[in-house]
């Protein structure tokens, strides 16, 4: 591995009413990085769409990338945007970044647990992840592993469209599922803001490689002008899987809420975003966000979302970086507010002692005020 960067950057905390889209990097004595990201896409205060925010552990700063740009930019290592992060590799971007979660399949662990990791707990690159799609509309369907057999799940989900308006979805049935593809899949949905209003129902055959561009509010496959563009649909089915036109897969508002795993029926739903969740679009999924779950865990009664305390480490390509989220909120102008994340790093590669030396402790200590 190259040694990573030796200039130690540091940004300053802004004050807790000044706060703005960026990161903040200090140095604790006991060699660790702690870094503050404001991943509240645009700010505390705004709720408009916003790019990710871009960091950098060689320079520890934010890059200013638009996510057009970030999409060609090897200058870059993670993106943070809410609770979803991303490396640059794979699906997000022309890096070779690759991550691993080193205590995957866990829920909550011990934070001591990042100081026992050493470089002889690292497997070899083969074993970490590029990021690929991960889908907000994912439990679907179902697999029988005695009778390897594929079915409906019945899980029911509320949706956001295209243009923003709330939905109810379920998959009723599939008809000749295949190894490639799902063949005919039959569902049902209801649009607007009272979701008892008559429901709607429709098949579309995704077999033979088939994609299939479907407007829930027209209640009807369509053909998209330009896809980069276009909010004319809202589903996307094709093999095994459904997009939504938002984030990874669209330049649409859709995102899903899970109700399912409240317990909740479709014909429980009775108005929009009754639960009071948090609708997720299309994602890439990292190394931060696999099928044994996400980084956070999610209370549905409280909304809040705190850390499992894994740790990650993040393969740069000049670096192994050993990485533990600590916190997903901060006060601001004294309430507390969600989207600023918290972790702390260290370079894991053997380098470490010699960027202490050249750069000095007493000169570089600061304190992250958290």
């Amino acid at each position: 591995m190259n040694r990573i960067n030796t200039t130690i950057i540091f940004v300053s905390l802004l004050g807790l009413n000044t706060i703005t889209h960026g990161a903040s990097t200090t140095l604790n004595d006991n060699s660790e990085f702690h870094t503050v990201i404001d991943a509240t896409a645009g700010g505390a205060f705004n709720t408009d769409s916003h790019d990710f925010t871009y960091y950098n552990f060689s320079t520890k700063e934010v890059i200013e990338l638009t996510d057009i740009q970030a999409s060609t930019s090897t200058e870059w290592h993670l993106a943070f945007k809410r609770s979803e992060i991303r490396l640059n590799g794979g699906v997000s971007g022309p890096g070779q970044v690759v991550g691993l979660n080193l205590t995957d399949g866990q829920d909550i662990i011990a934070m001591e647990t990042f100081d026992d990791i050493s470089m002889s707990d690292i497997p070899d690159r083969d074993s970490f992840l590029s990021d690929g799609p991960a889908y907000a509309i994912s439990e679907w369907y179902s697999y029988d592993s005695v009778s390897h057999t594929i079915s409906a799940s019945g899980h029911t989900y509320e949706l956001r469209t295209a243009e923003g308006l709330p939905a109810k979805f379920i998959v009723d049935m599939l008809e000749n599922p295949g190894r490639a593809d799902a063949g005919k899949i039959s569902f049902r949905w209801v649009v607007g803001n009272d979701l008892t209003g008559p429901e709607q129902s429709a098949t579309v055959d995704v077999s033979g490689g088939a994609e299939i561009y479907f407007n829930l509010s027209l209640g009807e496959e369509i053909v998209p002008a330009d896809l980069a563009s276009s909010t004319e649909w809202d589903l996307h089915f094709s093999g095994y899987a459904i997009r939504l036109n938002g984030g990874l897969s669209g330049p649409g508002e859709a995102g899903a809420i899970p109700i399912f795993q409240s317990g909740v029926n479709f014909e429980d739903i009775t108005k929009a975003n009754e639960s009071g969740g948090h609708y997720f679009a299309d994602r890439a999924g990292s190394a931060f966000s696999t099928d044994s779950g996400d980084w956070y865990n999610y209370d549905s009664t409280t909304h809040l979302l705190s850390s499992k305390n894994h740790v990650y480490v993040i393969d740069t390509g000049s670096a192994l970086i050993k990485m533990q989220i600590l916190n997903y909120y901060r006060e601001v102008e004294g309430t507390p507010m969600s989207g600023f994340i918290t972790f702390r790093w260290l370079p894991i590669d053997g380098h470490i002692a010699t960027i202490i030396r050249k750069v000095g402790w007493g000169h570089i200590k600061n304190t992250v005020d958290r």
